[in-house]
Order: structure tokens, then C-alpha cells, then sequence
């Protein structure tokens, strides 16, 4: 049964005519420029397909998760993972923590301008020598009374370049003692350099950051000080969620154009599609694409139901989609024998950007780390969780 209501499948027509009209013809320019269009983000944010998730109070639409498939799966439709993840980025990473963390005051001052694409956010977590282990972020935020002050740099920053504030991940004590901070860009001493050589995602902005005794007001603290640690890990949750959904239709895109391809290439005085390993190649991707589907959407049913608590199988989504969302776009590349190793059919670039999804929000030897532990009974629930969005 789909989980799709009639205003569900209204919103994925609008979204899909949006996409084509001002997304894929775009497509080409963008990705071999590198470029990630600030007005893309406007017109997002002016059609409110931003805050389709998000409160009615705060300009979304009020929907439900389902919604926020739905944007995921027509924009996945593009075939330009780089501005999808910059697009995600905004919406689905900083923005839900301040919709549950935030002052009534932080809400109107960066929650409303962002889901209007007015201010584009990012959120900052990742550093040069902390990626998945959160508990090693060094970036700090000394605590002077009326304000702190931020020393430290970020790595890998989606938006980083670009953003017009920063969910920002600072250390305020000891161990797992870490805070959110509302980093507005415009703060003397904070600059952006931009990440190049990437293997794909050419279209998103990805940025290192520096803060250099950056002056930040005490009124831009998210949530409790020192309890930021929890916020990111219960915040994580989302992100791999959509990280799931987004290795699914990837890796249906990937299969559609492996079966196109098939039908239109001939080998030996027939269509490829007549080849026994050929076809036999295209059940087993299509078998992996609906296992992905299944799973990620049970994920999502479960994650409405109990918000952060189910970490379980978000994390077991996470591994298993992301890793075999990749298999099945480099199964259609060899299928596509040459040709796919160009750029002229668009599975190259399909293949690149899909290999980030094992790494990003956490990597698939975490998401192992998480489950065994949950599988041993080692693991302790935390206190604190942000609440489910929806």
C-alpha cells in the first residue's frame, strides 16, 4: 500500500514541473561549470517547497515526512547530485533543529527567511580531524559572560561558501560537552574557501571554514549549553533518513537507464536486451532497488511514528540502501560498456555522485558500529532527543 496521499501526489506534479522547468536544462551548464545557483535556492523557497515538512506558523505547508520523499525523490530525478545535496543541505540538516530547539525569536530570524530561500544555511559539523567521531570536534567557544568566542575550522561544509549562517557545532567543556550556535557569516574574523578536486557532487558548494576569535552572542545559543553532542547525534537521524531515500531513487534512475540503454544499443545483429546476463543483471538491480525502497520507506513510517528513537532502523536503512544504491549504479556504468564511462549518458555521473551517500552522515562502518551495539544490547538511550518534526 502507498504511503502517497492525494495531496502528496499533488505536490510531487507541482515539484516535478518545477524540476523541469528550472532545474534540468540546466543540469549540464552547472555541472561542468561547478556552479550551485543561489537563485535556485530562492525560487525553492518562493514556491515553498522548503518548508512542505515544516509548521504552517513558520511558512511551511504543515505536511508530513512523506512530503519531504517526495521532494527527494523528483529532485534525485535531475540527475545532479551536487545541487540536491546543497538543496538538502538547507532544508533537511540545520533547519529541523531549529524548528525544534529554537527561541520564537531564532525561528523568525532563520527559520522563516531560510524556508522563503531567502537566507541559505548550513550546518557545521565535520572538521579536518573529526568526521563521524563527533565527540572529537575541537572547534571551541569560550564562554565570556555576555558572548562566546569561536577559534576552529570546519571541513567538508555543504554550503559553506555560500551561507548565510551556520548551524554550528562548538566545544563548551570537556568530553561529550558540546553546544549549537547560530553563526551568523557576516561575524568579523570568520572566512570560507571553497573544497575543489572533488569526485563528484560538482554542482553542490562545499566549503572549509575558519573562525578566528569570532565574537558570537549568547542569544545565539540552540538548545541547552553542553548538550549539543545529543542534539547531533538525535539530528543525524533525518539526515541518513533522506540519505536512504536519495540511494533509492538514485538507484532506480541508474536502472531506468541501464533498461533504455539495452533497448536502444545492438551487439552481434540484436539489441543488447536480448543477452540472457544481460537481462539477468537487470532483475538482480531491480530486486536491490525495491529491497532499497522497502526499507527506506519503513524507515521513514517508523521515524514518523517515533521520531529519533528509530535510530535502529534508520541506521540499518542507512547501510544497507547507500551501499547497494552504489552497486547498482556501477553495474548500469558496465552495462553501458564504454559509453558509460563518458559523460554523454549521464551514468558517470550518477556513479560519482551516488559513491558519496556510504560516506556522508555517518559511514557505513558506523552505521555497523550502531546496529552491532544495538544488536549486543550495548547501548544506552540517551537523554536528551530532538523531537520528530512532523
Amino acid at each position: 500500500m502507498s504511503p502517497f496521499t492525494e495531496s502528496h501526489q499533488l505536490l510531487r506534479q507541482s515539484f516535478r514541473q518545477f524540476v523541469e522547468k528550472e532545474i534540468t536544462p540546466n543540469v549540464k551548464h552547472w555541472e561542468e561549470n561547478k556552479i550551485c545557483e543561489r537563485e535556485v535556492f530562492t525560487k525553492m523557497g518562493q514556491q515553498g517547497f522548503f518548508g512542505v515538512s515544516f509548521p504552517e506558523a513558520y511558512g511551511g505547508s504543515g505536511m508530513d515526512m512523506w512530503s519531504a520523499v517526495v521532494i527527494s525523490e523528483e529532485l534525485t530525478r535531475a540527475n545532479i547530485g551536487g545541487l540536491a545535496m546543497s538543496l538538502y543541505a538547507h532544508c533537511y540538516l540545520p533547519l529541523p533543529v531549529i524548528n525544534a530547539l529554537g527561541t520564537e525569536e531564532q525561528k523568525q530570524n532563520y527559520l522563516v527567511p531560510a524556508l522563503k530561500g531567502e537566507k541559505i544555511a548550513a550546518l557545521g559539523i565535520t572538521e579536518p580531524g573529526a568526521g563521524s567521531d563527533v565527540g572529537g570536534i575541537k572547534t571551541t567557544a569560550e564562554d565570556k559572560g555576555d558572548y562566546f568566542v569561536v577559534n576552529g575550522s570546519k571541513m567538508f561544509i555543504t554550503n559553506g561558501t555560500m551561507a548565510d549562517f551556520i548551524v554550528l557545532a562548538v566545544r563548551t567543556g570537556e568530553g561529550h560537552a558540546l553546544s549549537l550556535l547560530l553563526f551568523d557569516t557576516k561575524i568579523t574574523g570568520f572566512s570560507a574557501v571553497p573544497v575543489h578536486n572533488k569526485l563528484g557532487m560538482h554542482s553542490s558548494d562545499t566549503g572549509q571554514l575558519f573562525f578566528e576569535n569570532c565574537v558570537v552572542p549568547k542569544s545565539a545559543l540552540l538548545g541547552e549549553k553542553d548538550f549539543g553532542f545529543y542534539y547531533i547525534m538525535s539530528n543525524f537521524q533525518e539526515e541518513r533518513l533522506i540519505a536512504s531515500v536519495t540511494g533509492t531513487a538514485s538507484a532506480e534512475n541508474a536502472l531506468e537507464k541501464a533498461k533504455q540503454y539495452m533497448k536502444e544499443r545492438e551487439a552481434f545483429g540484436r539489441p543488447i536486451a536480448k543477452f540472457q546476463v544481460l537481462r539477468h543483471k537487470i532483475a538482480q538491480m531491480a530486486i536491490k532497488v525495491e529491497a532499497c525502497r522497502s526499507l527506506s520507506y519503513r524507515a521513514v513510517g517508523e521515524y514518523i511514528e517515533k521520531g529519533p528513537a528509530a535510530y535502529y532502523i534508520v541506521s540499518v536503512a542507512k547501510a544497507y540502501v547507500c551501499e547497494e544504491a552504489f552497486n547498482v549504479a556501477n553495474e548500469a556504468l558496465q552495462i553501458h560498456g564504454g559509453w558509460g564511462y563518458m559523460e554523454d549518458y549521464g551514468i558517470a555521473r550518477a556513479f560519482r555522485d551516488l559513491r558519496l551517500l556510504t560516506v556522508g552522515a555517518g559511514t557505513t562502518e558506523i552505521m555497523h558500529e550502531i546496529i552491532s551495539k544495538i544488536e549486543m544490547d550495548e547501548v544506552r538511550h540517551e537523554k536528551v532527543q530532538i523531537k520528530a518534526r512532523v
